[in-house]
Parts: C-alpha cells; sequence; structure tokens
C-alpha cells in the first residue's frame, strides 16, 4: 500500500507541474491553450477511472458501505422518476429558439430535482441546528 501511495504520490506532483508549465506557457502568450485542453481531456476520464476503481474497490472490501450505497442510489432513482414526471414537455420558445419537448422535459427533470435536493439539504442543516440547540 505504500508503493501504490508513493507512485501516485509522484504521479500527482508530475501531472501538477505539466500543467504548472502549460500554465505558465499561456500567460506569456506561447501557447494558445490547445495543450491545456488536450490534457485535461485526458485527465478528466484518467480521473473518473481511477474514481470509480477505488470507489468500486472500497464497495467490495465493506459491505456495509454497499448496503449504504444502493439505499441511497434507490433513493435518487426514486427522486429522478418523480422529477421526470413532474416535469412538463411543453413546446417551448426561447427568443429565437424553439425548444422540443424532450429536451424542455429534460431540462424540467433537472430543475426540479435541483429544487427537491435543495429543500431537502436546506431542511437537513435546519434540523441539525436545532437539534444541536435542544441538546445543548
Amino acid at each position: 500500500m505504500k508503493q501504490l501511495k508513493l507512485i501516485l504520490t509522484v504521479l500527482i506532483a508530475v501531472i501538477a507541474i505539466v500543467g504548472v508549465v502549460l500554465y505558465i506557457m499561456i500567460l506569456t502568450e506561447k501557447s494558445t491553450g490547445n495543450a491545456m485542453i488536450v490534457a485535461g481531456e485526458i485527465l478528466v476520464p484518467v480521473t473518473a477511472a481511477i474514481a470509480l476503481f477505488f470507489g468500486i474497490k472500497n464497495l467490495a472490501t465493506n459491505p456495509q458501505a454497499l448496503k449504504k450505497s444502493l439505499i441511497s442510489l434507490a433513493v435518487f432513482a426514486i427522486i429522478v422518476i418523480i422529477s421526470y414526471v413532474a416535469a412538463s414537455d411543453a413546446l417551448t420558445q426561447v427568443g429565437k429558439i424553439k425548444v422540443d419537448g424532450s429536451t424542455s422535459k429534460m431540462v424540467g427533470t433537472g430543475i426540479y430535482m435541483f429544487y427537491f435536493l435543495a429543500a431537502v439539504a436546506i431542511l437537513a442543516m435546519v434540523g441539525f441546528g436545532v437539534k444541536k440547540t435542544l441538546n445543548k
């Protein structure tokens, strides 16, 4: 495990140095930034793959975490379904742009999900604040 930590630390340092060099090249106008975009296009999928690998590894070694994750995923799926059903698929026009029904439905789903999750977060903060105040 120490070897993996050392390898990842060195890899992070190399990526950081490359990023700094590319950033300085952009600031000194020796580059248009295309190299930075390419680096980002490479690093995002690599980072996502690493995060998925370690997340799945953690779930496989910890059954309690797997159970909690599946419950959270089910609750999120229910929120998505409710938001999708509540969203409208009416044709709309925004300025000169006509938005078709499927796009309108997806945007509405995202908005309803945001409202619901924001309300849950606010209620949780208020609830835990009240609980902490009453326990003192």
